[in-house]
């Protein structure tokens, strides 16, 4: 049998080859019941695309310099009484993962500007501001709280969020592998030697994660004999380096904590653990073995996985490019939620 090209339904069609290649590229431009037509016949004929010819095309396009196509936008939520919309970008993850979805945006021709929901601007004023100028794609920033809920006009758009901070309405999801990075920390604290292995995070920050830091902590426990059972310690964090009344609170409960357990590690998803821990008069590696999760670089003196943010971005966007091409809008039945797993840095913390 020979294989049924877009000539053959463009001609029981009764169109043209370039309309039939409209069609199966579901373009915006071409009408829907000619989409539906084409697709019809397309289906009767037995119609599969040539993977060779497919792969083909793709090169030829991606070798060419890319046009403008449009532009998307990153939406900051700081409605709600959240203090957001100023801090989404300071130094740490969130401006990494724009700065990926950024650079693979020019790889498809497009350019992300930035928009803040508030009081100023509410959610149907922006969505029309939006439709007016032909944005169809965008990328929500994480959520100010791990509870957030969210009104928006959701069927104008193709919508990709970040992590698990926004409870309702579902959407697709790219975050880091809190879980597997969690694992893959423990694991190699287990191979160096450590057993009495603690867990020191933030419970907002842990819920945030959708509770996998604490999962992950939990099922190595369950499954690696060399450990002993030991409970995590919920401490707030402190987002600097500064020795504040906080951080002396937060120095004695740790120091209780560690002796308490006899603990020879600990994991923990504070990058400025180190400093409560010298406050504590406990130095690492000398006293303990400490490895962070999901860090934000590979530099410095704490150890650890670090969470690839500017692939987590690179990955968002083409999730988010693909449902703009196939026009995908509205709430997805079935979300998904795709994890971007980290890399390890040895550092001096073990």
């Amino acid at each position: 049998m020979t294989r049924v090209t877009q000539l053959d339904i463009a001609r029981k069609a009764g169109v043209g080859r370039s309309t039939v290649s409209f069609a199966l590229r579901n373009h915006p431009g071409l009408a829907d019941e000619t989409k539906k037509h084409i697709l019809k016949v397309a289906g009767e004929l037995g119609y599969v695309p040539d993977p060779m010819l497919s792969a083909l095309a793709a090169y030829r396009s991606n070798s060419r310099p890319k046009s403008f196509k449009g532009t998307l936008a990153w939406l900051v939520n700081s409605s709600g009484g959240t203090d957001w919309g100023n801090g989404w970008d300071k130094k740490g993850p969130y401006d990494q993962y724009f700065a990926g979805a950024s650079e693979r945006a020019k790889f498809y021709g497009y350019e992300i500007e930035k928009f803040i929901m508030d009081v100023n601007l509410p959610s149907r004023r922006l969505a029309s501001i939006l439709r007016a100028r032909n944005i169809s794609g965008i990328l929500l920033c994480p959520q100010a709280r791990h509870d957030m809920e969210m009104d928006f006009p959701w069927d104008n758009f193709s919508v990709v969020t970040f992590g698990y901070s926004l409870v309702r309405p579902s959407l697709h999801t790219v975050a880091s592998a809190h879980y597997l990075n969690t694992r893959h920390a423990i694991q190699e604290l287990v191979r160096r030697g450590y057993s009495r292995i603690g867990l020191v995070t933030d419970q907002n920050t842990d819920l945030r994660c959708g509770s996998n830091v604490c999962a992950g902590y939990l099922v190595e426990q369950m499954i690696e004999s060399k450990l002993s059972s030991i409970p995590p310690c919920f401490i707030p964090f402190v987002h600097d380096d500064s020795e504040s009344v906080e951080r002396l609170n937060d120095a004695q409960k740790l120091r209780q904590y560690i002796k308490l357990h006899e603990l020879d590690a600990i994991v923990t998803s504070d990058y400025h653990l180190l400093t409560t821990l010298n406050m504590a008069g406990i130095e690492a590696p000398r006293d303990i073995g400490v490895a962070g999760l999901s860090l934000q670089s590979n530099r410095g003196r704490l150890g650890g996985v670090v969470e690839n943010s500017l692939q987590i971005g690179a990955v968002a966007m083409d999730l988010l490019v693909g449902m703009v091409s196939r026009e995908e809008k509205d709430l997805p039945k079935l979300p998904m939620r795709t994890h971007v797993e980290g890399f390890w840095y040895e550092g001096q913390s073990m």
